[in-house]
């Protein structure tokens, strides 16, 4: 390749580089709050407002489109889609907001007014939609009619809660960790998965509680301590960790997760689920040299057993009168008490070495 064709193409992928980030630039936008949250009861009509960014280098202008959304995964995704196009516990058609364009200029941040106009007969339970901003409307897939992406674009999930007789329940599927046996130093990697029976979004907000194996509480760990909401007729999943250097024995993991409205507030009141799970810590390292010492404290006492044993049999012998012994060693070697006392010394030391080393993995 000449040097000519090698600059050619050099300075066309500059370009192509320059004018994506330029785009780029011209389009960026960031909202605040994220998330609407409200307890409202039918009827009622609530103004919010959003705050929206231009936070690009250039003018835009930026347009209001209203959808639904639904859980999807257990991972927390919203799935957005177009507001009326499935039935089910949607909002998007409460909300009233700009119609046009709304200009920014470089760096400027406007509050956008969103009024919600909760219809009379709307029934108890929990109501979801989405208000995305941007320059254009989202990309939608056509077989699924779901959003694809919301490129250049920023979205505003609204749970809103209907006051009334609601159904909270829900349960917790499963509770484990990665593993059942860990060595010295560890990770305990927690999955909670919570199931909403409910028909209102719930946040499960809880602690795991870890004792070891003499019932002493030596970790806490809080879970969804960010208030993650689980929708109706859907799962959650939520990931912990528990990393220390040092531990030995059975510890038991307790999960205790609180959920619901209370009743002040106009909701059934909080309730309660729990799960428990046992795991082992096994310092490998130390109890390696510990099963070898007992082995060892074993073979010497099946040899002193057969020590004893030989010498009480030519004792009876002689006594009885029933053998004869043919020579007599000069050295006899030390005598039964000599062993046993050695063996008694060894167990102790090593009682003492095991009480030693719990003492510091729980107490120190």
């Amino acid at each position: 390749m000449s040097f000519n064709k090698f600059l050619f193409i050099f300075l066309i992928a500059c370009f192509l580089l320059f004018s994506a980030a330029n785009v780029f630039a011209q389009t960026g936008i960031k909202a605040s709050p994220l998330r609407i949250e409200e307890l409202v009861e039918p009827g009622q009509v609530l103004t919010k407002s959003v705050k929206i960014t231009n936070i690009s280098n250039s003018p835009n202008i930026f347009y209001v489109y209203l959808m639904d959304f639904k859980a999807r995964g257990e991972g927390g995704e919203a799935m957005l889609f177009p507001a009326g196009s499935e039935d089910g516990p949607f909002l998007a058609s409460w909300i009233d907001a700009p119609k046009e364009g709304i200009n920014f200029a470089p760096g400027e941040e406007k509050q956008i007014p969103i009024t919600f106009r909760v219809p009379e007969e709307t029934g108890p339970g929990g109501y979801y939609g989405a208000i995305v901003f941007g320059p254009q409307p989202p990309k939608v897939d056509p077989e699924e009619g779901a959003i694809v992406a919301l490129t250049h674009q920023v979205g505003v999930l609204t749970l809103f809660h209907v006051l009334g007789d609601v159904i909270e329940e829900a349960r917790i599927r499963q509770f484990a960790t990665d593993k059942g046996f860990y060595s010295t130093p560890f990770e305990v990697n927690f999955l909670t998965r919570v199931e909403n029976l409910s028909n209102v979004h719930i946040k499960p907000i809880g602690v795991i509680e870890i004792k070891n194996t003499f019932g002493r509480q030596v970790a806490a760990i809080p879970v969804n301590q960010a208030g993650a909401n689980v929708l109706p007729n859907s799962i959650r999943r939520f990931e912990n960790s528990w990393q220390e250097e040092s531990g030995f024995g059975r510890y038991t993991a307790s999960l205790v997760l609180n959920f619901g409205t209370p009743a002040h507030q106009g909701g059934m009141g909080v309730k309660t689920i729990s799960a428990q799970r046992s795991f082992w810590i096994i310092p490998w390292k130390i109890v390696i040299p510990i099963f070898l010492i007992l082995i060892f404290i074993a073979a010497l006492f099946v040899l002193f057993l057969k020590v004893y044993k030989g010498k009480a049999i030519k004792k009876a012998l002689r006594e009885a009168g029933l053998g004869q012994v043919k020579y007599v060693r000069k050295y006899q070697g030390p005598s039964p008490g000599i062993y046993f006392g050695l063996i008694v010394a060894i167990i102790l030391f090593l009682v003492l070495l095991i009480g030693l080393v719990i003492f510091f993995l729980f107490f120190a």
